[in-house]
């Protein structure tokens, strides 16, 4: 069956966002003298936002006050973007100029909040219009690892499963599009992958622009 449709994650595989939020993340603990380990935030990379507290909450004891934190921490991310923008990761444009000029259906399925989402794509100067569907953290019952996300997509992009691809770079993303039955592409971050998730993937990629060459060998 000929792939009719391409969903991607946003952060990490569009956006080089992990690195901006992990700098923020170092700026929180410095200026306000916490100490949440780095190893910690890349750990949690790719959670829904609920998850990610309860994992906070359980390393740093239960007087940690993650809402503050994360405050702080998206003050220090907001002045970034707007001072720096967010960059965009290698490949992306070239991909979505193919897709556009083959006809595939295209959608982001991001585990954060809608608000975030848009900001991301403003300060990341990509117009939401390229995409057909985006579908946010919000919009499901059960965040990534758990498949909602990515059914939800299909389902909104009116495509099977079998006829689309998901594009991800976290644990949590491909083991949510996986365990929806979709064929995934891991394009890996900053965070390494899981030997599991490693042979969970369709295909392992250095950068968006090589899933061209992918999309036309299976539907050639």
């Amino acid at each position: 069956m000929k792939i009719k449709a391409v969903i991607f994650d946003l952060d990490g595989l569009i956006l080089d966002s992990e690195t901006w939020g992990i700098n923020a993340i170092k700026k929180t603990n410095e200026v306000y003298h916490y100490n949440l380990p780095i190893s910690l935030a890349i750990e949690t990379i790719g959670m829904r936002y609920e998850l990610i507290s309860k994992k906070w909450r359980k390393a740093m004891g239960k007087d940690f006050d993650v809402e503050k934190f994360r405050a702080y921490n998206k003050i220090f991310m907001r002045e970034d973007a707007i001072k720096n923008g967010i960059k965009v990761k290698s490949g992306f444009y070239e991909l979505m100029n193919y897709l556009k000029s083959k006809g595939y259906k295209t959608a982001i399925a991001s585990s954060s909040l809608q608000d975030r989402v848009e900001f991301s794509l403003k300060y990341a100067n990509i117009d939401p219009k390229l995409f057909d569907e985006i579908i946010t953290g919000d919009m499901v019952e059960h965040g990534k690892p758990e498949p909602d996300i990515y059914l939800f997509a299909c389902k909104k992009l009116g495509v099977k499963i079998e006829e689309t691809i998901v594009l991800e770079d976290s644990d949590n993303g491909v083991l949510s599009s996986t365990s929806a039955g979709i064929k995934t592409i891991l394009i890996p971050d900053i965070k390494e992958n899981s030997k599991k998730v490693k042979r969970l993937a369709f295909k392992i990629l250095n950068n968006l622009n090589e899933v061209i060459s992918i999309l036309e060998e299976i539907n050639s």
